[in-house]
């Protein structure tokens, strides 16, 4: 019966589906008052919850959510008896897309088009797409930081895919374009042919449902409905081509490719053409070509260039409308990008949060109550169990409540996000943004830790809020660097105005968790309970209009590990892909009931299922993805797995392997490989050229069991992945990854070159991966080597360097010269310092800006190296002391020449010049008042200890004194130089009055100040450290002179048989 039946037929009725329960969305609080009591209880947990503006927000798409049943029957059509064309139009989104463009966005964007068309005619135009348009297209979004990968899934479909694999191949890469944008960039090519029509029969019924799919559509009508033409996207671009050329062919077997000769599938092409040019007149461009020739079987035509010159203006007007060139002008900051990273993540794992009402109580009664004696609290619970999802709906949550401030990481969410100085410095960026003092490395950062929560608490209170709330997740997943891992940068007992709640798997972080004198509160992540199982499993076999028979239900959640949201997760995932539904029940039989036996198993057979469809190599594609995967540093671009999945063999093997470039995998391939371990991937996020890793760590234990169980294997992957990065042209992943690769290949020679290359050092030397680079030289060799490479590399290649691009040339050998002075190679530091100043000077004249770092590097350098002897007197103290004098007012006037008046920068100039040259300190001290610089006051006022030492009145170098230990202090904490620094200045100062007037209690006071100063400093430097030997040489100097021979010599015996601070 068609559309115009004037009688509402009588509808049939869908088999009920039980919905889940799903937690109650609530209405926004009308309480605009900061209050801490208005934390929402689990139920009250709305979606709104952030704070702060999500990176990306995508709407659901109109026609998703219509019920395609429901609309046949109110339109009064049959299902039996439907044509498409009746029912499309209703589709149609009531509303035109509306475009925001990115006015700020973080570097690279990744920017997917997807090209839709039949195949068979479309061989021209597609080749001239991929050889001139594509390249075209691509130079002009690499100019504006834009990464163009097309998504051509013609080339290369598999010949033995099923009707579901054919079609979730082309429909899930839609959904991943909408992912990177909410509109995707869609490209249709139509002529003469409509394309594949599936039989109704091999329709996957969820598939049906999801996409709107109705008998008679092909799979190109389907692309263009899903990508376009419900949404009315304005990114589209719909080329018709002209068919009259065909009646110029001679051989007519060669027409039957090139135009339809079934009456149904010639009316629907011919209608699908008119409803675009009905609704999408100004987004069509109709095209001639011309036949050039006939040759084996196919047709040679020519005249693309109007075809090619239309797309590129289409796109580039597209592109530009939506990432504009000024959304370029200034690049976020490291920290925000982090943290948008991190709320990615957030959101993506509290999406729905079922049968944890009581863990969320716990928490919210945590956060809200003042405690006598209030400390951490911590979740504790087994892999899977659901953590992070509890973290992030909890710290989404906080999020709502206006009174408080809110830093949550997510450890192992990001790449660099396990690294603890890395998290550290987020968190003293993101929560202490106006304080100069971070610490330099990560022993200083973990001793200042305890009291860098404090501040930030204290800080967070003077900005209006009540208290602080910081959420660190998968401690257990953090690298064990330095002293990490025992816990003691966390603090232990927490004031009212700051939070803490942590999260770990039991074992040795647990451990230092409760080795602790005040022990955490802890919340046991348990199993779900029967009921909670059964509803995430209704909940996510609904959305595919699944639904298992209580038999299967009860066999499926009374699994072993089904108590974890994980394994529920993933065995759904796999089940409802299963297409035999007699055979269900033995499927979930034979599903194992460990959550490390389910993840391998389902491994396994993806990759048999990509064996039959993609032959000869597809399991193999799954294995190297996984693999490759899991060798990396923090994963990897799909960019670069689409090339290094070409290279041949594509897993491991015995023989020699060429790991030469080979071009890309095709992206129908590909398409189907990451369809397949999509449920183990962690998504892409809102964050641009995202990098796919695993999603969990239960993932990535099962790999490194069934994949790279043998070292050789690891080694083979590791070298793949090397000779990949050395060549890539993109430095900051190939200095990410290469050295990596290398240190894990135990290839030191290989790595000492790869860390003296130019493009790579500068991007180790950066602030963020300094100690990285360092970490790599002690592995090759230590300091003095790297001392004399990076000498060579400058007597090489400096010259050479200077020719192509002289400021790039100045920086490597500033960088250098830093670095040099940061790892105490200060004798070759100082010899390459002073003719390059003098070069510079000479080049630019002496105020050029150019000088400032080499000179500031200089300056620094005979500040370090004076601190190593005991006396005044000494010759190296008096030779580093002479010269930093003779250059102080030299960097002063660099510096001033080339900065704002109160630039912050300026404050640290005349703090290091204040040194040799007290005048300064006063001018250090009114900048850092004025930049309210606590740190550097407790600089200043040190200095101004010294320089007062000998004033008539004992009580004005003690009042500076007692000033700047009590910023060092709450500034940098006890265990740092700075604070090492100030009880030895404030010891000399009782040692200079001793030994005018021998009072006893002055050297007192002295050895007090001395021994907290030498037991810093052993902490900081280590026993051997010329400072430190210089600083217990100090105690024993006092120790001898009492007599106290006995305590005295517990410090000798710990000095070098040569002690050069005497």
């Amino acid at each position: 019966m068609g559309s115009g039946s004037s009688k509402k037929p009588q509808c049939e009725t869908l088999p009920a589906i039980k919905s889940s329960p799903i937690p109650t969305k609530p209405q926004p609080s009308t309480n605009k008052q900061r209050n801490m009591n208005s934390l929402n209880k689990p139920s009250q947990i709305a979606e709104s919850a952030l704070n702060v503006e999500s990176p990306k927000t995508i709407a659901t798409q109109e026609w998703k959510v219509k019920n395609l049943h429901e609309l046949m029957c109110n339109l009064g059509i049959r299902e039996d008896n439907v044509k498409w064309w009746e029912v499309v139009d209703n589709l149609i989104a009531t509303k035109p897309m509306k475009i925001v463009p990115q006015t700020q966005r973080k570097g690279w964007k990744t920017v997917r088009l997807f090209i839709s068309s039949t195949f068979k005619d479309m061989n021209n135009e597609r080749e001239y797409l991929i050889k001139t348009i594509i390249p075209t297209l691509r130079l002009w979004c690499e100019e504006r930081k834009i990464k163009l990968v097309e998504c051509d899934l013609r080339w290369g479909v598999p010949k033995d895919s099923d009707t579901r694999e054919t079609l979730m191949a082309c429909l899930s890469e839609i959904d991943r374009c909408r992912e990177e944008d909410e509109f995707p960039y869609f490209l249709c090519m139509l002529s003469e042919r409509y394309g594949y029509v599936c039989d109704p029969l091999d329709v996957p019924e969820d598939i049906k449902i999801r996409y709107k799919w109705i008998p008679g559509m092909s799979v190109t009508a389907l692309e263009i409905f899903t990508g376009a033409y419900w949404d009315r996207n304005k990114h589209a671009l719909y080329m018709l081509r002209d068919g009259s050329f065909l009646s110029q062919v001679k051989d007519k077997r060669i027409l039957e490719g090139y135009r339809e000769t079934l009456p149904e599938k010639i009316e629907s092409l011919d209608i699908l053409k008119g409803k675009l040019r009905e609704h999408y007149r100004d987004q069509i461009r109709e095209y001639k070509c011309e036949l050039t020739e006939e040759k084996d079987g196919q047709l040679i035509l020519s005249g693309f260039k109007q075809f090619g010159e239309d797309i590129i203006n289409h796109f580039k007007e597209q592109i530009e409308e939506q990432y504009p060139p000024t959304s370029l002008g200034r690049e976020l900051t490291d920290v925000e990008i982090q943290k948008l990273q991190q709320m990615d993540f957030l959101l993506q794992r509290s999406q729905f949060l079922l049968g944890r009402d009581e863990g969320m109580s716990t928490m919210i009664d945590y956060i809200n109550t003042d405690h006598a004696q209030p400390g951490i609290l911590s979740l504790v619970g087994y892999p899977g169990a659901g953590k992070s999802s509890l973290m992030a709906y909890s710290a989404k949550n906080t999020l709502s409540n206006t009174s408080y401030k809110v830093f949550y990481h997510f450890v192992g969410a990001t790449p660099d996000s396990t690294d603890p100085y890395s998290i550290l410095t987020r968190f003293y960026k993101e929560c202490l943004p106006n304080d100069d003092n971070m610490p330099a490395d990560l022993e200083n950062m973990l001793r200042y830790a305890p009291t860098m929560f404090q501040k930030a608490a204290e800080q967070a209170v003077s900005e209006g809020y009540s208290r602080l709330v910081v959420y660190f997740d998968a401690l257990n997943q953090m690298e064990e660097d330095g002293h990490s891992c025992k816990l003691d940068w966390l603090p232990r007992q927490l004031t009212s105005n700051l939070k803490m709640i942590v999260s770990t798997l039991a074992g040795s972080i647990l451990d230092s968790l409760r080795s602790h004198k005040i022990k955490p509160q802890e919340i046991a992540v348990e199993p779900l309970n029967l009921d909670t199982r059964r509803d995430i499993v209704r909940k996510v076999l609904q959305e595919y209009n699944k639904q298992l028979d209580q038999e299967q239900m009860s066999l499926l959640i009374s699994k072993d590990d089904a108590g974890r949201p994980l394994w529920l997760s993933i065995a759904c995932e796999d089940l409802r892909v299963y297409g035999d539904f007699r055979g269900l029940t033995d499927k979930i039989h034979q599903l194992p009931g460990d959550l490390l036996g389910l993840t391998e198993i389902i491994l396994i057979y993806r990759q048999q299922v990509l064996k039959r469809v993609i032959q000869d190599y597809g399991q193999h594609l799954v294995e190297a993805t996984l693999c490759l995967l899991e060798t990396s540093r923090f994963g990897l671009m799909e960019s670069e797995l689409l090339e290094l999945l070409t290279l041949k063999p594509i897993t491991y093997c015995t023989q020699a392997v060429d790991n030469s470039y080979n071009g890309k995998l095709l992206m129908a391939q590909w398409a189907l490989v990451y369809l397949g371990l999509k449920p183990f991937l962690r998504p892409f996020g809102g964050s641009g050229e995202g990098r796919l890793d695993f999603y969990h760590r239960s993932t990535s234990k099962v790999v490194r069991q069934v994949y790279l169980d043998k070292p050789e294997v690891k080694k083979w992957w590791h070298q793949r992945l090397a000779d990949y990065f050395r060549r890539c042209k993109d430095c900051s992943r190939s200095s990410e990854e290469l050295p990596f690769h290398l240190y894990h290949l135990n290839n030191k020679d290989e790595l000492t070159k790869c860390l003296v290359t130019p493009e790579i050092f500068l991007c180790l030397s950066e602030d963020s991966t300094k100690q990285q680079l360092m970490k790599y030289w002690i592995f090759v060799g230590g300091y003095d080597k790297a001392s004399k490479q990076y000498s060579q590399l400058l007597q090489e290649q400096y010259k050479q360097l200077e020719a192509k691009d002289k400021d790039h040339a100045i920086k490597l050998k500033t960088r250098v010269c830093w670095f040099l002075v940061d790892i105490g190679e200060y004798d070759k530091a100082e010899e390459l310092l002073k003719p390059f100043i003098k070069e510079l000077e000479s080049s630019f004249g002496s105020t050029t800006p150019q000088l400032c770092e080499p000179l500031l590097a200089l300056l620094t350098l005979y500040y370090r190296a004076g601190l190593k002897f005991v006396y005044g007197s000494s010759k190296g103290y008096k030779t580093n002391r002479q010269k930093g004098s003779a250059l102080a007012s030299v960097v002063v006037n660099s510096f001033e020449a080339n900065y704002p008046e109160n630039d912050p920068k300026l404050g640290d100039v005349y703090i290091m010049v204040g040194y040799f040259q007290s005048t300064y300190l006063d001018k250090a001290k009114k900048l850092f008042e004025k930049n309210k610089n606590n740190g550097g006051l407790a600089q200043v006022y040190y200095m101004l200890g010294e320089r007062n030492q000998y004033h008539d009145d004992m009580e004005v170098p003690i009042s500076y004194f007692q000033k700047s230990l009590q910023l060092c202090l709450s500034s940098f904490g006890r265990i740092h130089l700075n604070t090492a620094r100030s009880y030895q200045l404030y010891g000399q100062l009782f040692w200079n009055r001793w030994a005018s007037n021998h009072k006893n209690e002055y050297l007192q006071k002295c050895l007090g100040f001395y021994i907290n100063e030498v037991e810093i400093l052993e902490e900081i430097l280590g026993a051997h450290h010329p400072n430190v030997v210089r600083s217990r040489e100090d105690v024993i100097i006092i120790l001898d002179s009492q007599g106290r021979k006995s305590e005295a010599y517990k410090y000798k015996i710990l000095q070098p048989e040569h002690n050069d601070s005497v």
